[in-house]
Parts: structure tokens; C-alpha cells; sequence
């Protein structure tokens, strides 16, 4: 996750539900260029049972989940709601 740490470390700076990023504004903040695979709306995304990539925990960690666009090249992070309480 090492690559991504700073976007963890972005993401838990944010005091609001939502955060919306450019691909760009990502690359900034991890100080480098994201995947071709970041254009396909599954490397953003995880279902249960998939093995957690390194993208994946970085803001899950922050407490986030990602909605891609994809085509707009823009990232939706949308803090997780805690149910079990």
C-alpha cells in the first residue's frame, strides 16, 4: 500500500462524507501516475470476498469507499457508514 499511503493519509484529513478527486488531483497526491487499470471502474471497486488491493486499502483505511466515473475521470470517496453500533 506503500504507494498509496498519502491518499490514506489525504482522506483521513477530510472532515466532510464526500470527497470528489480528478485522476489527476489522485496522481498528486500520491506523487505519481495511476494504472491504465485505473480506467476500468473494477480496480476502483472490491466485493466481498475479493483480495483487498493496495488501492483498495488505502481508503478503506481512511474510512472511505470509491464510486468511479470513469469516463469523467473523477473518484467519488464517500465515507463509510459504521452499522455495527
Amino acid at each position: 500500500m506503500a504507494k498509496y499511503a498519502p491518499l490514506t493519509i489525504y482522506l483521513r484529513r477530510q472532515k466532510v462524507a464526500e470527497v470528489e478527486l480528478s485522476f489527476r488531483d489522485i496522481e498528486r497526491i500520491v506523487g505519481g501516475i495511476l494504472p491504465k487499470a485505473a480506467n476500468v471502474a473494477k480496480w476502483w471497486l472490491s466485493d466481498e470476498g475479493d483480495t483487498l488491493q493496495p488501492q483498495h486499502l488505502a481508503f478503506r483505511e481512511a474510512g472511505f469507499i470509491a464510486q468511479p466515473s470513469i469516463r469523467l475521470e473523477r473518484v467519488r470517496f464517500l465515507r463509510r457508514v459504521d452499522v455495527s453500533g
